[in-house]
């Protein structure tokens, strides 16, 4: 399985990371699914599209292209 931090996952995704930890902080994320590892979350690259839908129902946007896989 291939893990991304968050930095990562903003980048695929056209997020700003700071909106993705947000979402981690207000519970609105799954913290057993990304779990912090050696003070890095780990965010397996299939929970993208669960992050991106998040995303929009919280009325952030995404860069051009961050719908892209």
């Amino acid at each position: 399985m291939t893990s991304l931090s968050v930095s990562e996952a903003a980048r695929q995704i056209g997020a700003n990371p700071k909106d993705i930890s947000d979402l981690f902080y207000r519970r609105e994320l799954r913290d057993d699914l990304c779990p912090i590892v050696a003070g890095r979350r780990l965010i397996p690259a299939d929970y993208l599209d669960m992050i991106r839908m998040t995303l929009r129902r919280n009325g952030r946007t995404l860069a051009k292209g961050g719908d892209a896989q």
